[in-house]
């Protein structure tokens, strides 16, 4: 599979849909270099599509609103 912006982003939101995951995991998952990973994650954090969360020295995202406080 030819890996474009777009389609990078759908598989990112798809695999965040419905389970917390760290740059690292999300990098290995999609077999992405982590800081390429890292930049989408930044992009779609400021764009409201995802969460974020600390979670010790990680950081883990989710698809917006699929967190229950």
């Amino acid at each position: 599979m030819v890996t474009t912006p777009g389609n990078l982003e759908k598989r990112i939101l798809d695999l965040l849909e419905t389970r917390l995951l760290s740059v690292s995991q999300i990098a290995k998952e999609l077999k992405i270099n982590r800081a390429v990973a890292s930049g989408y994650l930044e992009a779609l954090r400021n764009q409201g599509k995802l969460e974020f969360y600390k979670v010790g020295r990680s950081n883990v995202y989710i698809v917006s609103g699929r967190v229950k406080r």
